[in-house]
């Protein structure tokens, strides 16, 4: 059963599958790869309802409890490459439904190279240069989100001159220059828990991997407030999102306005060249940042994100068809 995995997981990564979802019905096993194109449905007779229930016991499920949702991890190594699994399972009466997310411990990426356009490379690596303060990314799964961060932090630990860590679940990008803790929700070391015991490991710039509900919110600001500068994601359309959804976690404007340095939205695309991908930046700080805050909506002459992708495909920065379609669903 081992081998049957590891041969569906190979195949998944010649396809460029960043998940593998499947649907089980009965005996019956459907398979889709998600990859650049979208999802592409596997037509195969291999791969069956036994590696599906492999995988609930290799990834730590409670299989007295087959009808709750459940989620877990395991990781293979392929060849000299170490894949990390995340395994999630939802029971709807007859079906079960499934998504393994593929996750390559890639080296981190350079800030120069991370984009095209000069002034987000500009503004990016000033931000290495910060000492106290919050900086968000926003935008959805695999838009680029963590290797911005981790070559920012890169950057930073390079001058080998602050005490840095981050927080993640689970840890995509391994960079050996600082501390990275791995969620384990199994083991009760949660967010929560993270933020509490790495704050008494005198830090000086932190990195959490995702400010998911209120109470991480709260500690996320009270991390910047007492001198530690502080980059986190939020799951948000755009960067006037990202602040709506910072207050309704219960934060004040006050505090929004001591503490953010910048909000970041951000997509990834494909360029001419087959062989990498761009980011395409929007950047919301300074004045325009106080504007949102106190305004709730954009000053007039900020530019959105659906401005940054548009100016990429004039510039020829991104080759992308979808784009188009990006922009459309940013206009309200």
């Amino acid at each position: 059963m081992e081998e049957l995995l590891y041969s569906l997981i190979q195949l998944a990564i010649e396809h460029k599958a960043s998940d593998i979802h499947f649907i089980v019905k009965q005996d019956h096993m459907d398979i889709q790869f998600r990859n650049d194109l979208g999802m592409e449905k596997i037509e195969q007779d291999i791969w069956d309802k036994g590696v599906f229930e492999y995988m609930k016991f290799i990834a730590g499920f409670d299989l007295t409890n087959p009808l709750c949702p459940q989620s877990g991890q395991f990781s293979v190594q392929l060849d000299t490459k170490e894949i990390f699994c995340r395994f999630s399972v939802i029971v709807n009466q007859s079906i079960q439904t499934g998504v393994l997310r593929l996750l390559r411990t890639n080296p981190s990426m350079a800030v120069d190279h991370l984009t095209q356009d000069s002034k987000s490379i500009s503004f990016l690596k000033s931000l290495t240069n910060c000492r106290q303060g919050l900086v968000i990314f926003s935008g959805p799964t695999n838009s680029g989100k963590t290797t911005t961060l981790h070559a920012i932090l890169h950057e930073i630990a390079c001058k080998d001159q602050y005490n840095v860590i981050s927080l993640e679940d689970p840890i995509e990008i391994e960079d050996e220059l600082y501390l990275q803790l791995q969620i384990n929700e199994a083991m009760g070391f949660t967010y929560e828990k993270g933020i509490e015991e790495l704050l008494r490991h005198d830090p000086d710039v932190i990195l959490i991997g995702e400010t998911r509900n209120a109470y991480t919110a709260r500690m996320v600001i009270r991390a910047a407030l007492t001198g530690h500068m502080v980059f986190t994601t939020l799951h948000a359309k755009n960067a006037l999102e990202s602040l709506h959804r910072l207050l309704d976690f219960g934060l004040s404007e006050y505090d929004l306005k001591n503490t953010l340095t910048a909000v970041i939205s951000q997509r990834l695309y494909k360029t001419k060249d087959i062989f990498r991908k761009e980011c395409v930046y929007e950047i919301l700080d300074a004045q325009a940042l106080d504007h949102a805050i106190e305004k709730h909506e954009y000053p007039k002459e900020h530019r959105k994100l659906e401005d940054e992708i548009q100016n990429a495909v004039e510039q020829g920065y991104i080759f992308d068809p979808q784009a188009q379609f990006d922009i459309k669903d940013f206009q309200r």
